[in-house]
């Protein structure tokens, strides 16, 4: 235990300034130079290849009929993934270094892991590449990196996967595979980048090192520590709130505020530092049994350029620990969220996009709008219903979708969902039930490969003067859709569905984007209101990303569970005192 607190602490406040300023060196340049300049390297290859957006929706439709934009992300993930290398063997090597007594420039360790890129050869790595993706994940879970944001699975499959017993089986299984290998591979990247040998060696030396107990040994020295970094952790957070609760206790008025300048701002800080000392541990396992390589010393240069790179550096920093806390406590000051219940359900309370159920959720959660999905029937007429397919809802009374179906035929089909069942409605009867209630609704049009081009005409000659009447929203996956909507009636407030907005900004006609939830980010979202463009995160049922998304200031949340959302918000905004929301705040932010 003692030599576990050697590694976790004691090594780590030794080295402190220098790993500090190494890793966050390293950091700020792959954030504020590389990721942007791919950034601007897309947004040109967008603007010449004319794409409105890339998203999951219009991928692989991009790659085949867009090649200046595909052969410009060919480049770009090309680069991603070999700076994504030198930046894991920036790390090792410069961290290792500075464990030995130096004090590495964080130029210098670029220069080493660039050699090293040249002399560990294409499946080198390849190697350093997968270890990054697959292996470091397990034992470091702290580990971030700019360049692989990306690389994530869309929150809206989650629900699929953890309500499919076979998925959740094989992704046991997988994990419990990967974490093996996490243990046996576990030396690979000092192998590569400290010993400069080949691939296979480096997988025998490291598969050899962690053979048997020695293995099992690494795993509780892995455990040991991350029990040690959480309890720092939660005793940072801890003292944190406690002084800020205090503050809201005997410090009069509005200097409680300034105060919680400096709680929200430390509370962040301790975040970064904790994950900070996370990294410097797992580094510090991996390469104790290794040399040391010689990197160029920070001392030699002129006192001016340390200054000026320790100052920035300091400066950056506080700009983190400020930014994102001010932000929280301005966007959940009692700012309007529009709650959205999507397919008119409450928490599994009906059948969704069914009167019944309708009905119930409005009466009882109050939502702001709700959002539905309607599909056109073999009669030119409009149907609610989300799934291509209705074998499922139905239980198989029908295997056909509701386009193969007259509204007659549709409409007197029962679906099943969550103990409950009702009958198919047609949108003219749900949205005069809608009204009825009082809720407004964002209406979703369903497209099929062989309709799409004239769905917007046929619904707007319609339901256009309904829809004018209500002041109902409309949205769509299908970009030619949203295009005609807007084209045909330009008051009407349309948006474009976007699950996973990958590069670029979208450029549509829509007034609003309805986003996967899991893909948004605050400067995304920021860019977009300056744009004049209202943004939507969906589906957003788990109470901590209800928070963590009211935060990054998006207009409305759709979500299967309102009445939490609602709940989420009302105590959101009911947590006036400062320790009430630097609570919320390191819950639900710090702590997703």
């Amino acid at each position: 235990m003692k030599n576990i607190w050697y590694q976790v602490w004691t090594s780590f406040w030794k080295h402190k300034w220098t790993f500090g300023r190494v890793f966050f060196s390293i950091s700020a340049i792959i954030g504020i130079v590389i990721v942007p300049l791919f950034r601007i390297i897309s947004g040109l290859a967008q603007r010449a290849d004319d794409l409105p957006f890339l998203a999951l929706s219009n991928f692989g439709s991009t790659l085949i009929e867009n090649p200046i934009f595909t052969s410009a992300l060919v480049v770009i993930i090309l680069m991603v993934l070999l700076f994504f290398v030198i930046q894991l063997l920036s790390y090792a090597g410069s961290f290792k270094a500075i464990v030995e007594g130096q004090k590495p420039t964080t130029f210098g360790a670029f220069r080493f892991a660039f050699n090293r890129v040249r002399k560990i050869g294409i499946s080198g790595n390849f190697l350093v590449l997968l270890y990054g993706l697959i292996v470091l994940p397990f034992p470091m879970l702290t580990f971030h990196s700019q360049l692989t944001n990306y690389l994530k699975i869309p929150a809206f499959v989650l629900p699929t996967i953890l309500s499919t017993p076979w998925m959740i089986t094989s992704l046991t299984i997988l994990g419990v595979i990967a974490l093996y290998f996490a243990i046996r591979l576990f030396y690979v990247l000092p192998e590569l980048s400290l010993n400069t040998n080949s691939s296979k060696i480096a997988i025998h030396n490291s598969w050899a090192k962690t053979r048997g107990k020695n293995g099992w040994a690494l795993l509780i020295r892995l455990g040991l520590g991350s029990l040690i970094i959480g309890a720092l952790t939660l005793i940072g957070f801890g003292l944190t709130w406690g002084v800020q609760f205090l503050a809201d206790k005997y410090v009069p008025g509005d200097y409680t505020i300034l105060v919680a300048f400096f709680t929200f701002t430390f509370a962040t800080l301790i975040n970064l530092f904790n994950s900070l000392v996370a990294v410097h541990f797992i580094l510090n396992l991996m390469s104790e049994d290794y040399s040391a390589v010689s990197l160029t010393d920070f001392k030699s240069k002129r006192f001016v350029i340390r200054f000026i790179v320790s100052t920035t550096l300091i400066v950056s920093l506080l700009i983190q620990g400020l930014e994102p806390s001010v932000v929280f406590v301005l966007n959940t000051a009692n700012r309007h969220l529009n709650s959205y219940s999507h397919r008119g359900v409450d928490n599994g309370n009906g059948v969704q996009n069914t009167i019944p159920a309708l009905q119930v959720t409005v009466k009882k959660a109050h939502p702001d709008y709700v959002e539905m999905d309607i599909r056109q029937t073999k009669d030119g007429k409009w149907a609610v219903m989300h799934d291509p397919n209705l074998s499922t809802l139905t239980k198989g009374a029908s295997n056909k979708g509701i386009s193969d179906l007259t509204l007659a035929q549709a409409t007197s089909l029962t679906v099943y969902e969550n103990g409950h069942s009702a009958k198919i409605p047609s949108f003219a009867d749900y949205a005069a039930e809608a009204k009825k209630l009082g809720v407004k609704l964002l209406v979703e049009i369903k497209t099929e490969r062989t309709n799409a081009s004239d769905l917007a005409d046929s619904f707007l000659k319609q339901f256009k003067s309904l829809m004018t009447e209500q002041n109902w929203d409309m949205h769509s996956l299908n970009y030619s859709v949203v295009q005609r909507l807007k084209t045909l009636d330009t008051k009407m407030k349309v948006g474009m569905i976007l699950p996973g907005n990958f590069l670029g900004e979208p450029v549509t006609k829509a007034d609003f984007y309805t986003m996967e939830y899991s893909f948004l980010n605050r400067q995304q979202v920021e860019n977009l209101h300056e744009r004049g463009k209202r943004v939507l995160a969906w589906t957003v049922d788990d109470s901590d990303a209800m928070v963590s998304t009211y935060a990054q200031g998006v207009n409305g949340e759709i979500t299967d569970d309102i009445s939490t959302l609602q709940s989420v918000l009302k105590d959101t905004n009911a947590a006036q005192l400062m320790h009430q929301k630097l609570g919320v705040y390191i819950v639900n932010v710090l702590g997703d």
